[in-house]
Parts: structure tokens; C-alpha cells; sequence
């Protein structure tokens, strides 16, 4: 059975070397001086450790209780500091390392690609969308051989973040292409208000970036009619428009219908 030695006895013994206790005797015993030494100045206590031994001894903790009672017990010429407990616990007691970890998860996409379909359009005045220059579309009546200047319609379809598009509410989420280019309609504030552009890009895959919702727009049909509207994703209540004056840019309004044409006609013919 082991003997814990009373805290006056062990006060009794000098701390110039580690006073413990043999397993078969209950007489003090002296053990030589170990490694390292650390010195309080200006108390005359020294407590002697050994630095580098995986061990931590119930015989080293008592030691230190000892030390911290001796310490306390004698005047000094200055306050004693959490600083000095922690610089004398440090050589005590084995240092704990705390390593940083970081890490990050891709989130689910805003919007996820499922497929393209190609289409004609026209919007309910019968106009067709015509690639002009580079970057301009304009809706003008075609007729004759005139027809084969109308532009498809390169529709990519995609699943929404949210209930508030899918396919049995009426309202999908799509980007709209040109069919042989790699143009597709964005919507981006210019100055005070939204503009439609065509940007060269392909965005047939997963949109993961909010910035890219330029390029969304909520396809909202209306079975009955037969015809179809397209919402900005970007600019909610903004919507695709053609002017009623022929050989006009298509843009976007706030004011579908009204001095415009926000409403269209697909086909896959």
C-alpha cells in the first residue's frame, strides 16, 4: 500500500533535491539532483525537474504543491503575477500544442443542369429574333427567304434551389441561347435600371455561383394561351421584351405588355 507523505513533513524537506518516499520504507530518502533547475528569483526555491520524461508522478505534483507553499508563504519585493505562475508551470509540466484545422464543403448548387432543347420564337406580333452584329439581337418580321435569318432559341433547362420554380408550377428556370453561338442572354444593371446583353459563354452546367444568375431567367407558361414569359432571375418582375416598332433591340421591361412584348410563342418545328 503506498504512504502519501503529510504536507508539513514534505515542507520540512529541502527542495535542492526531490525528497520521496521508497515503496518499502517510510523513512525521507534523498534522490541526486536531476537534470534541469529552475530557480525563483529573489525567493531562494528551487525546484528540480526532469524535462523530457513522458511521466507525469503523483511525487512531481506534490513537489510542486510544496514549492507554490513555500513561495506564497515567504515576502517578496513584488507582487507575484499570473505571468510568474505560468512561466513556472511551464517548466513543470509538459506543453500542449493546439494545431489548426480548416476545412470547407462545396454547397448544393443554385441551380443544377439537366438538359437543352432547341426552339423558335416569336413574339405574339409575330416577330422573329435576329442576330444583327456580333452581340445584338433584334425582332423584326421576316418573310420569304428572308426566313432563314431567324434565330432558335438554345434553351438549357435546370432544377431550382427552392419550391418556387419546377416543372408542375409553370415557372422553370432556364438560360436562353443562341443555337450555333455561344451567346447567351444575361440580364446586368446598367446605371439605374436592368439591361439585357448576350455574353459568350456556356453555361450548360451547374450554376454554383450567385453571380451567374444574370444568366437565369423563370420560363412562366401559359398553357391555355399557348404562350410563354421570361422572368429575370437577377431582377425579379423584369421580364424579356421586343419593341412594336420593327428592327428594335430586344431588351427588358418592369412593364410587360404595355408599351412592349413581353409574351412569346415556342415551337419545335
Amino acid at each position: 500500500m503506498a504512504f502519501v507523505p503529510d504536507l508539513d513533513t514534505l515542507e520540512c524537506g529541502s527542495l535542492n533535491e526531490e525528497t520521496f518516499y521508497g515503496p518499502d520504507c517510510l523513512c525521507l530518502q534523498k534522490k541526486p539532483r536531476l537534470d534541469s533547475g529552475v530557480t525563483l528569483p529573489g525567493v531562494g526555491i528551487q525546484v528540480t525537474v526532469t524535462k523530457g520524461h513522458p511521466a507525469r508522478t503523483f511525487r512531481q505534483a506534490a513537489i510542486l504543491v510544496v514549492a507554490v507553499t513555500k513561495l506564497l508563504k515567504r515576502p517578496v519585493h513584488k507582487d507575484f503575477a499570473d505571468s510568474d505562475l505560468g512561466g513556472f508551470l511551464d517548466e513543470i509540466f509538459e506543453p500542449i500544442s493546439f494545431q489548426r484545422v480548416s476545412s470547407s464543403s462545396a454547397g448544393a448548387p443554385v441551380y443544377r443542369y439537366t438538359r437543352s432543347q432547341s426552339f423558335d420564337i416569336l413574339d405574339i406580333d409575330q416577330k422573329c429574333f435576329v442576330l444583327e452584329s456580333p452581340t445584338q439581337l433584334v425582332a423584326l418580321h421576316l418573310q420569304g427567304p428572308s426566313a432563314g435569318r431567324k434565330v432558335k432559341l438554345n434553351i438549357a433547362l435546370y432544377r431550382p434551389r427552392s419550391s418556387k420554380g419546377g416543372l408542375g408550377t409553370g415557372q422553370v428556370p432556364v438560360a436562353l441561347g443562341i443555337k450555333g453561338y455561344q451567346l447567351y442572354m444575361s440580364c446586368v444593371m446598367s446605371g439605374a435600371k436592368p439591361v439585357l446583353q448576350l455574353e459568350e459563354v456556356d453555361v450548360r452546367r451547374d450554376i454554383e455561383s450567385v453571380e451567374l444568375t444574370r444568366f437565369i431567367f423563370y420560363r412562366l407558361d401559359s398553357p391555355a394561351e399557348g404562350t410563354t414569359r421570361f422572368e429575370s432571375a437577377a431582377f425579379p418582375g423584369w421580364f424579356i421584351c421586343t419593341s412594336l416598332q420593327p428592327r428594335q433591340p430586344v431588351g427588358i421591361t418592369n412593364h410587360p405588355d404595355q408599351v412592349n412584348i413581353a409574351t412569346y410563342e415556342l415551337s419545335r418545328r
